[in-house]
């Protein structure tokens, strides 16, 4: 279990995480951490390993704050909602949520990861598709390409990887947070130390009360 790293996060660069989760049993399934540049679609890391949900949850953390506060999408099906608590716990400060019409009350709730159904699956697998076939990736992750090739649907639809399908899952999820990157809720936060509302500020000529405030007109002040 360990980091595979191609790209190491820029400072002016955003990013997203598309995390596969499972059981952590030594011969089972794998979880998977999946790390696309959003600027470039490069992939830019990839963890991959047996582990239990909830320890899990303490390497996609820090790999989502070393990659900036990476957009984090954690597959909410299964083991993936004790990933996704475990992850609220220790505050993650940017994990996917949908907003949900709770039927009941008629009141709009948030439901956090993404949850895979017969619906959604291959809305997902299409979107990879896609964005693979116009270039829109890199996958650096040989490993990745060999499960993209075993990667098939058959005649009823149903879409699997032999023997495992883990990366191919963690990438769609990653590569649908492309859309979601940029809406209000998840924006990266933009340092304004170069914008034009800093310039602004800058030349505002308005008496602060600490005298030695910078950006005041008279920095040096009375006593």
């Amino acid at each position: 279990m360990s980091l595979e790293v191609w790209a190491e996060p820029k400072i002016r660069s955003a990013y997203v995480m598309g995390v596969d989760t499972a059981e952590g049993l030594k011969h089972g399934d794998y979880s998977c951490i999946q790390v696309l540049d959003i600027g470039t679609g490069e992939q830019a890391a990839i963890w991959h390993g047996h582990i239990a949900p909830d320890l899990l949850a303490e390497d996609v953390l820090a790999v989502g704050l070393w990659y900036n506060d990476a957009l984090c999408c954690v597959e909410s099906n299964n083991h993936g909602l004790t990933t996704i608590t475990e992850l609220r716990h220790l505050g993650y400060p940017n994990l996917f949520r949908r907003r949900q019409l709770n039927n009941v009350n008629n009141r709009i709730g948030q439901e956090y990861g993404w949850k895979t159904t017969r619906t959604s699956k291959p809305l997902m697998i299409d979107d990879l598709s896609s964005a693979l076939r116009n270039w829109e990736l890199q996958i650096n992750d040989k490993h990745t390409v060999a499960e993209l090739r075993t990667f098939t649907r058959n005649e009823r639809g149903s879409m699997s990887g032999s023997p495992y399908d883990d990366r191919v899952m963690a990438l769609a999820l990653a590569n649908q947070m492309r859309k979601y990157a940029y809406e209000p809720e998840y924006a990266p936060k933009v340092d304004d130390y170069w914008t034009v509302d800093w310039f602004a500020r800058l030349g505002d000529n308005t008496p602060a009360e600490n005298p030695h405030q910078i950006g005041v007109h008279n920095v040096r002040g009375t006593l």
